[in-house]
């Protein structure tokens, strides 16, 4: 199938965008183990140095980090990244820390709940600010390019879990207090136009492990652009579904034959029949 693939083609004019996200200590939450991330900015900063070493260019790339990864900084800089991109263009986003699901203000979606990315600044006591799937949703309706991947590295679960597992180095990353309803993979996350990659379905968690000193997803994520052994077909170069494939297939893996509670099941929604797009240049 991957071989057979055809490609959304980088042309001489395509322009490289990337918004890349980490986050390990919130501004309002308490320290490990009860609220704070250990490894999200190790993510970020390794994804970071992994697309340079695979062909993107520093300037084409913007590192948020810890308390810079504010809700308005996340949203000004990512409408700036999608106003700019044309059809030729490129867009790389990516997001690591916590992850949460609240009540479906407007209901439109099946299950009742939204998911949300949560910045820095996220104060528990009024559960906001968030960057909820409808306000993600509208922000990428607005770009002109299906060429890229959103790839979000964190919970989209329900269930209080902010803590580190009792007995274990393995953390959450989740800040949840809704039950989910139902089960699936991470439809709630409704863009369309555009690929989107998850670190786990919509009812399980996000785990970050000591053995790694990242989250694990991010980890094979990680694993698979180095050497390019994400290259399944061996043609030098790493696809999108290349990079999925191998980071699913060692996610599931590896959170099966170790000291997890679940298993972890990484989800992609790809819009283009049988289209993929080059992720290392």
């Amino acid at each position: 199938m991957l071989a057979s693939c055809s490609f959304l083609p980088i042309q001489s004019d395509t322009d490289f965008y990337g918004l890349i996200i980490g986050i390990n200590d919130y501004t309002y939450l308490p320290p490990p183990p009860k609220g704070d991330l250990l490894y999200c900015e190790d993510d970020a900063s390794s994804i970071h140095s992994s697309l340079i070493e695979n062909g993107w260019k520093t300037e084409e790339l913007t590192l948020l980090l810890g308390s810079n990864a504010t809700k308005t900084n996340i949203n000004n800089i990512l409408i700036d990244r999608i106003n700019q991109a044309n059809e030729n263009d490129f867009i790389f986003v990516f997001f690591s820390g916590h992850g949460c699901r609240i009540s479906d203000a407007d209901g439109d979606e099946p299950d009742g709940l939204d998911e949300a990315l949560v910045p820095v600044d996220y104060q528990p006591a009024n559960s906001s600010p968030l960057i909820t799937d409808d306000e993600l949703s509208f922000i990428f309706s607005a770009c002109g390019t299906e060429k890229g991947i959103f790839i979000i590295d964190a919970c989209h679960s329900g269930g209080v879990i902010n803590k580190s597992l009792a007995g274990t180095n393995i953390r959450v990353k989740s800040i949840d207090s809704i039950t989910p309803k139902g089960s699936g993979g991470s439809g709630d996350l409704t863009i369309t136009n555009f690929p989107v990659m998850t670190a786990c379905s919509q009812n399980e968690y996000s785990y970050e492990t000591g053995a790694f000193g990242h989250g694990v997803f991010s980890y094979f994520l990680l694993e698979g652009f180095q050497n390019l052994k994400a290259d399944r077909n061996k043609d030098n170069y790493i696809t999108i579904r290349e990079l999925f494939n191998y980071a699913e297939n060692h996610t599931e893996t590896y959170t099966s034959m170790h000291a997890f509670p679940t298993i972890q099941h990484p989800a992609m929604r790809f819009p283009m029949d049988l289209l993929d797009i080059l992720i290392t240049r």
